[in-house]
């Protein structure tokens, strides 16, 4: 498990990286309940760091599978970007609230203005809408690179082929 979620080096077949991915979006949903923990909402923070660390080993090691380069894995952030923004809008239109104030206002510890936020919405039901939004969104983009990215039958400069889960 820790190959697969932590080094950028070898290759993944498609079913592995779902798997990475599925590990990845439920990590980041348990940890976007770390934003009402008050003072342990930084652990949420590191959490979010390490997990953008994992998306981009798994991204590395699926372009290599592909026999593209390991720098392929902008276009997965580019990507994955521009669903987050599309699915966070849609849940800002949802839900009422801004998710850029939303942020802001946990981060800075902002207490008048998360008391804002939960009168327009409770907190669970955001927490829980954006998780859900950020795990669409980390799906959609695996979605999309692993229709980008088709794996390479052949050894490449890698590493041998894939095959099955790996």
């Amino acid at each position: 498990m820790g190959n697969l979620l932590f080094s950028p080096s070898g290759r993944i077949g498609p079913a592995a990286y779902m798997k990475g991915i599925t590990i990845l979006a439920i990590l980041g949903f348990l940890g976007g309940f770390t934003v009402k923990l008050g003072p342990l909402a930084i652990l949420g923070f590191v959490l979010g760091l390490l997990i953008f660390y994992c998306f981009i080993a798994l991204g590395i090691k699926r372009s290599h599978d592909a026999g593209k380069s390991g720098w392929m894995v902008l276009i997965h952030i580019l990507i994955w970007f521009v669903i987050l923004m599309v699915v966070g809008f849609v849940v800002g239109k949802v839900s009422g609230v801004d998710a850029g104030q939303a942020f802001t206002a946990a981060m800075n510890q902002d207490v008048d203005k998360l008391a804002e936020i939960e009168a327009t919405t409770t907190a669970i039901s955001y927490i829980l809408m954006t998780g859900i939004a950020g795990a669409a969104a980390k799906f959609v983009t695996a979605f999309l690179v692993n229709t980008i990215n088709k794996s390479d039958a052949h050894d490449n400069q890698f590493g041998p082929m894939t095959a099955g889960d790996s």
